[in-house]
């Protein structure tokens, strides 16, 4: 198993962020891959957790966030520049949040 992390400010509050983050209707607009199955949320811990990854949002300093993605991705599986396309997942998340920057 190779595991890939990444992370990103996001200029909204942590609970905007975990709250767009989980809802449904975007989940396949900024995860990185399809998930086998709906990611389990600890909205307790602003966690969201999948086969294969999770994503965890912190809060910041005045009204901003940190949002933490990481991916397991088994021995021998080729899933093209994983590194990219996590930062761009964090990307896509921080536009639906209202936080383009």
């Amino acid at each position: 198993m190779t595991e890939f992390e990444a992370e990103r400010r996001m200029p909204a509050p942590a609970e905007h962020v975990y709250a767009v983050a989980a809802d449904a209707a975007h989940l396949n607009d900024w995860l990185p891959e399809p998930a086998a199955a709906p990611p389990a949320g600890h909205g307790d811990r602003l966690r969201l957790e999948w086969s294969g990854g999770w994503l965890q949002v912190a809060s910041g300093a005045a009204g901003t966030s940190h949002a933490t993605l990481h991916l397991s991705v088994p021995a021998g599986q080729r899933g093209g520049d994983v590194p990219a396309r996590l930062r761009d997942s964090l990307d896509r998340l921080a536009v639906l949040s209202g936080s383009p920057g």
